[in-house]
C-alpha cells in the first residue's frame, strides 16, 4: 500500500504481551469456581486508581450509568440535569428509569458542563445533575457540588472518556455521589467493551450490585430474584484485559500526550482549526484531539470528513446535541453544544500514532480545506 493511503485510525488501543498473558490466564484458568478472579482484581485495583471505596465492573459503559440512575432511585417524573455534549447513551441511561432529561448548555472552551446555566433549569422536580467530563478534560466540579450542595441535589459524573483525568488532584468520577467510566475500544484504555460504576457511599454501591446481577437474593432462596434486575456483569476474559489496561494506565496516558502535545504544536495559531485545550485546574488524560472549524471558515464540515475518509485518515465530526434527538426535541438554547454539532471535529489519536502520521494528518487537512474554499469560490 502506498503512503498516502496509510491508514491513519481515529482510535485503536496500546496492547503488550501483558493484557496477551493476562486474557490467556483468565481463558485457561477462569472458570466455575475461579470464573471471576479477574473481575474481582479489576474492581479492587480500579477503586485504588481512582480512589474510591466501592467498584462495581460492568458490561459496557452505558450498564454503569444506568446503575447510577438506578441507585440513586431515580424514576418518572424526576428532572436530571444533563450536560447537552456527549454520546447518547448519557441521556438514554436516564430514560431507562423513566426520569426527564433537561439538557444544558457546555462551555465553549471545554465541551464540559456550563455551572452558569444549570441553576437556570432547576425546579422542584429536579433530583439530580449529570455532568460529562467530556473529551477526557475535567468538569468545574467545585462550582457544581456548590450547586448541588446548595439545591440538595445528587450528582452522577458520567466520566466514561476520563479514565486517567483528575480534577485538582482528585480523579474524576469521584467527586460526585457516583461515577461511571467505559473501557469501549475508542477509549484510552479499553477493553472492548466494559464499563465501572464506582462510589464511595455504601448502600449506592449494595443497591447497583444488587440490580446489575438481576436483583438476586440467596438469603430468601438460592437463585431468588425479589425485583426486576438485570444482568450487567463485565466477563471475566474482558476484565482480564481491561486489567491489564488499568495497571498501565499511566503509560497510555504518557502516549495520549505525546499525541496531543504533537498536535498542539502543529495546530498553533491553525488558520482553519481551532483545538481545544485543558482547563488550568485539570491534568487530562489526552485522549482525544477536539475542536472546531474556525467560525470564519464556511465551509460544509461533512464534506472535510468525507475528504479525509476518502484518504484513509479517520476523521469524525462532533456528537449531534443531544437535546435534538427524536425521542427529546428540547427547544431551549444551547448554543455552545449547537456550535460543536455544526462545527466540531475529532482528529485521530490512535495509539499508534506516530509524528509523522500527525505531520500527515495537519498537512492534508490544509489541503482539503483550502480545496473546499476555491470550489466554493467558483461555484
Amino acid at each position: 500500500m502506498e503512503q498516502q493511503h496509510k491508514k491513519i485510525p481515529l482510535a485503536g488501543p496500546f496492547i503488550t504481551q501483558k493484557e496477551i498473558d493476562y486474557v490467556h490466564d483468565a481463558v485457561v484458568n477462569g472458570w466455575y469456581e475461579t470464573y471471576d478472579m479477574h473481575i474481582r482484581k479489576l474492581e479492587k485495583r480500579f477503586a485504588e486508581y481512582v480512589g474510591a471505596k466501592y467498584a462495581i465492573a460492568t458490561y459496557c459503559g452505558t450498564h454503569a450509568l444506568h446503575l447510577a440512575a438506578l441507585a440513586l432511585q431515580l424514576g418518572p417524573d424526576d428532572g436530571v440535569i444533563v450536560a447537552d455534549q456527549s454520546y447518547i447513551a448519557t441521556a438514554y441511561a436516564l430514560s431507562y428509569v423513566g426520569a426527564k432529561c433537561v439538557f444544558t448548555d457546555v462551555l465553549p472552551d471545554t465541551l464540559c458542563i456550563d455551572p452558569s446555566q444549570i441553576e437556570l433549569l432547576i425546579t422542584p422536580k429536579t433530583k439530580a445533575i449529570m455532568v460529562v467530563h467530556f473529551g477526557g478534560f475535567a468538569c468545574d466540579m467545585d462550582a457544581v457540588m456548590e450547586i448541588a450542595r446548595k439545591h440538595q441535589l445528587a450528582v452522577i459524573e458520567d466520566a466514561c472518556q476520563s479514565v486517567g483525568t483528575f480534577y485538582h488532584g482528585t480523579h474524576t468520577g469521584t467527586i460526585g455521589n457516583v461515577g461511571t467510566f467505559s473501557f469501549q475500544g475508542a477509549k484510552i484504555a479499553v477493553g472492548g467493551e466494559g464499563g465501572m460504576f464506582v462510589t464511595n457511599d455504601e448502600a449506592l454501591y449494595q443497591r447497583a450490585k444488587h440490580y446489575g446481577t438481576f436483583c438476586r437474593n440467596d438469603g430468601i432462596q438460592y437463585l431468588w430474584s425479589d425485583d426486576v434486575g438485570y444482568n450487567y456483569r463485565i466477563s471475566n476474559v474482558t476484565a482480564a484485559l481491561i486489567l491489564a489496561q488499568v495497571e498501565r494506565i499511566d503509560e497510555l496516558v504518557a502516549n495520549k500526550k505525546r499525541i496531543f502535545e504533537s498536535y498542539r504544536e502543529k495546530l498553533r495559531d491553525d488558520p482553519y482549526f481551532e483545538m481545544l485545550l485543558p482547563p488550568v485546574d485539570c491534568e487530562p488524560n489526552y485522549g482525544y484531539v477536539l475542536g472546531y472549524l474556525r467560525d470564519g471558515i464556511q465551509i460544509d464540515r461533512d464534506e472535510l470528513v468525507k475528504k479525509m475518509l476518502d484518504m484513509n485518515i479517520h476523521f469524525r465530526p462532533g456528537y449531534p446535541s443531544m437535546h435534538r434527538m427524536p425521542p427529546y426535541e428540547q427547544t431551549h438554547s444551547v448554543p455552545n453544544s449547537d456550535r460543536y454539532d455544526r462545527r466540531g471535529l475529532v482528529l485521530p489519536t490512535a495509539h499508534s500514532l506516530t509524528e509523522e502520521d500527525i505531520v500527515r494528518v495537519c498537512n492534508e487537512m490544509r489541503r482539503v480545506i483550502e480545496g473546499i474554499l476555491k470550489e466554493d469560490s467558483r461555484s
